[in-house]
């Protein structure tokens, strides 16, 4: 097994990059630590109230792009520039390779759902999934999948028990499979492991029996 030390930091600085840190606003705020935790509280309830994903204020933030993006090239440099096998070597060092893939993912999606500050809260990184299938299956099932989940965002039904952004995930992991095995003609293995990342937030708000909020949910303090 060949590994690519030049590419791999860089990879995983992509991945691992929490998304909270693109946003700059809160750290140069002047306003006071009491006012700042009540108006996260207050989003964290609107959140956990939401009926659907709003696709239009979604779609007009510059960060969510930016996540599907940098997991996109980040999922592309990992699955087909970090490591290597020669033709010579077994077949397990490929198994040791794909194995070696889903640890990073895996800890990638956490890193980009957990936010550990004064209590933990989970939220769905719904953009850096959509750009992980970019860079784990061919570029053509995931667009299908993208257009088909977003189309169908609205009819999405919710529960206090699964919010809107974990149906949606669960949802999109659907869609995956589908146009994968449809369109992709590629390794099955590879469709599973972007279904499961997909549904790893919800089930971890279901283990956890923590809500999953969406990030860019409309509030008072963002409409001013």
């Amino acid at each position: 097994m060949n590994v690519n030390y030049w590419i791999l930091p860089f990879a995983l600085l992509l991945l691992y990059f929490p998304r909270q840190w693109l946003r700059v606003s809160d750290k140069v705020s002047n306003r006071s630590p009491r006012v700042n935790i009540s108006s996260r509280q207050l989003d964290l309830n609107q959140d956990v109230k939401s009926n659907s994903l709003r696709l239009i204020t979604l779609f007009s933030k510059a960060r969510n792009w930016i996540d599907l993006a940098r997991a996109a090239t980040g999922a592309l440099a990992l699955n087909y520039a970090c490591f290597s096998v020669e033709l010579g070597e077994a077949k397990s060092s490929a198994y040791k390779i794909f194995a070696l893939k889903c640890a990073l993912l895996v800890l990638a999606v956490l890193i980009q759902t957990i936010r550990p500050k004064s209590r933990v809260r989970l939220v769905a990184p719904i953009f850096f999934i959509l750009g992980l299938s970019f860079g784990l299956i061919n570029w053509l099932p995931a667009l299908f999948a993208f257009v088909a989940v977003w189309t169908c965002n609205r009819a999405i039904p919710s529960s206090k028990i699964l919010p809107s952004p974990g149906v949606f995930l669960f949802t999109f992991a659907g869609f995956e499979l589908c146009f994968g095995l449809l369109l992709a003609r590629g390794r099955l293995d590879y469709l599973l492991l972007i279904a499961a990342l997909a549904i790893l937030p919800p089930l971890l708000s279901g283990m956890l029996q923590l809500p999953l909020v969406q990030i860019n949910k409309p509030s008072r303090r963002n409409q001013r």
